[in-house]
């Protein structure tokens, strides 16, 4: 026999020969071994539930919280959602629609010139429904002593600035009532509190807004009693008329266009007696442009330009 089947069979015999063991004992070494060669992939299995039952846990938490959130939000809520768009097409979007309201406002409407300037509603506003509308827009003692406020508030400034200011005026002031204010704004924390308030923030005038409502509470108690209250249609305007513009045999107002400012007034003699009466009766702020302006602006007929010949507002015109 040769060597390679001499060392072949050497090789098989030892196999052969091994020692068999009972079908229990194999039995429960391929059970141990079974279960040492499958316990880590049953250790990283278990570890990849437990991560994805967090993980899962996670996730109904989220959709527990976002349906308790849809439940919550209200219509309005969804509406203010519906609104969040790129602040890009929200500006175009608001300059569109600012344009199509100057567009409607504007039309074929011609105006003063003051009052033309489309970038300005709340002025073309004023112009439309309440300045130099013959008879008077509203005779209330409020609102008369508001206007007076507000002209005197104008000094230095534009008409615009003190229209954008009008609502802040009306809540600092308690809506113009001259009596609250002439009895309960009498220390100098008051005009403090009304400095820092969103008004013009001009210390002289506030002070002199003060001091009118006093002298406009006491000139009405005197002079039309049962007139006093804010409410009252005849008490101021009723001292107004005193100087109301008469024209002498058959000098007429002048009717010119605003674009000649050459003939625009400023002052005449009724507004120069206003002014001189109101002062003595205490009042400041008070000068004859400021009250020609006053009295032009509430109705009263005075001397000179009013809605021009081209204004749609102007009385030939309508």
């Amino acid at each position: 026999m040769s060597r390679r089947s001499t060392r072949t069979r050497t090789a098989i015999v030892p196999a052969t020969d091994a020692p068999i063991s009972s079908p229990n004992k194999l039995k429960e070494r391929s059970t141990t071994a079974l279960s040492t060669s499958v316990k880590p992939s049953v250790k990283i299995t278990k570890n990849t539930t437990t991560a994805d039952a967090d993980k899962q846990s996670k996730e109904n938490k989220d959709k527990v919280k976002d349906n308790r959130v849809d439940a919550d939000t209200s219509p309005d809520d969804e509406k203010k959602n519906d609104l969040i768009v790129p602040l890009k097409k929200r500006r175009i979007t608001k300059e569109r629609k600012q344009q199509q309201e100057l567009d409607i406002e504007s039309d074929v409407k011609s105006r003063c010139t003051w009052a033309a300037n489309t970038k300005y509603p709340l002025l073309q506003q004023y112009h439309d429904t309440e300045w130099c509308i013959p008879g008077g827009f509203n005779r209330t003692n409020r609102y008369l002593f508001e206007m007076l406020i507000l002209e005197g508030a104008q000094a230095g400034l534009s008409w615009a600035t003190v229209l954008h200011k009008r609502e802040a005026y009306r809540k600092a002031y308690d809506n113009f009532d001259y009596n609250v204010i002439a009895d309960t704004y009498t220390s100098p924390e008051s005009n403090e509190r009304l400095l820092k308030t969103d008004i013009i923030k001009n210390k002289l005038k506030v002070e002199a807004s003060i001091v009118n409502a006093r002298a406009f509470k006491r000139l009405l108690q005197e002079l039309y009693p049962d007139q006093a209250q804010p409410e009252d249609e005849n008490g101021f305007w009723q001292f107004l008329q005193a100087y109301k513009y008469r024209p002498k045999g058959q000098e007429r107002a002048k009717s010119t266009s605003h674009h000649l400012e050459k003939d625009i007034i400023v002052k005449n003699e009724e507004s120069d007696r206003l002014s001189a009466d109101l002062k003595k009766l205490g009042f400041k702020f008070v000068g004859s442009t400021i009250m020609y302006a006053f009295l032009q602006a509430i109705g009263m007929e005075v001397e000179g330009v009013h809605h021009s010949r081209d204004c749609f507002m102007n009385p030939n015109n309508m």
